[in-house]
């Protein structure tokens, strides 16, 4: 682990001691579980805070876990252009549901919206239309449950937005 990143650490653990729920390191890559109520918060200190710049949102994801409640995880990868570091935040998305970081990090917007469709995830604080299915399409493709083999029920797919 570089020293930033220890350093990084070590802040967050001061700041937001009750709201930091696991931090993992798997081959040099940090992960850090922070609670939906501190999520917005974390990630505003992490992009504002001078020590650390994460200026980027590489990518805005979610895994399924079917047999955990809450079931999905959002993973956010976030990068520091100018000190060169990383870090992976998760946050368990409760009742489906997380805060928007839109606001935050503009690139935020389709990566939310595609979560949103693809997994159910609806981000609060903004208007969450579909990107890339059809608007009344009832289902979340990438949700475990999902059948392979598609559903029997005929679904009026093609009232595009």
């Amino acid at each position: 682990m570089k020293y930033v990143e220890e350093e990084l650490l070590k802040a967050l653990k001061e700041k937001f001691k009750d709201d930091i729920e696991e931090i993992e390191s798997f081959r040099g890559e940090v992960s850090v579980t922070v609670s939906k109520g501190a999520l917005k918060r974390v990630m505003a200190f992490l992009r504002y805070d001078e020590r650390f710049k994460m200026d980027m949102l590489v990518d805005l994801t979610a895994v399924d876990y079917p047999e955990r409640n809450p079931r999905i995880q959002v993973v956010y990868h976030l990068r520091s252009i100018s000190l060169k570091h990383n870090l992976r935040v998760k946050c368990w998305a409760e009742n489906d549901e997380v805060p928007t970081v839109v606001d935050i990090w503009k690139t935020a917007d389709w990566t939310e919206r595609e979560v949103y469709e693809m997994f159910g995830v609806r981000f609060s604080g903004r208007e969450m239309r579909k990107l890339l299915l059809p608007k009344n399409y009832p289902y979340f493709p990438l949700r475990k449950d999902f059948p392979l083999e598609g559903y029997e029920e005929p679904c009026e797919v093609w009232d595009w937005e």
